[in-house]
């Protein structure tokens, strides 16, 4: 009985290390696919906040917010009943500027490292079929 109890250890192990094995799988996988429908979700609500933009962006815009104007009843003035003032050191509102300006010199030194210009077969020949060397090492 003792002998049958001791060849069973082993495996009673095995069996409790592959089960929880599966056990923690299975929630890497259920939080995988939480994470991928959270994403979808992400996704749909970026679409939907862009499409909300865009719908203000026409309801706002010049034309739109003319024709809400006459239909309230706003008429525009005539010109001569119109009065510009002009204030005295006012510049207007600043520019935003989102992209960076265009530059008239491309400073583009190149990616690669002058150190790597030797082809592969280059390599190869020079190190391994070269007279010149023995052992691994140059000779000088």
């Amino acid at each position: 009985m003792q002998a049958i109890g001791l060849s069973l250890i082993p495996v009673i192990l095995v069996l409790a290390g592959i089960s929880v094995y599966l056990i923690i799988s299975a929630q890497a996988a259920a939080a995988g696919l939480e994470v991928m429908n959270l994403h979808f979700k992400e996704e749909d609500i970026l679409r939907l906040i862009a499409n909300q933009r865009s719908q203000l962006a026409y309801l706002t815009s010049y034309t739109q917010m003319q024709k809400k104007a006459q239909e309230i009843g706003f008429v525009s003035p005539p010109d001569d009943t119109l009065h510009h003032l002009v204030i005295n050191g006012y510049q207007g509102q600043n520019p935003i500027l989102i992209a960076p300006p265009p530059v008239e010199k491309n400073n583009f030194n190149g990616l690669v490292n002058t150190a790597y210009q030797e082809s592969l077969s280059a390599w190869i020949f020079g190190t391994f079929f070269s007279p010149n060397v023995s052992g691994g090492q140059y000779n000088e």
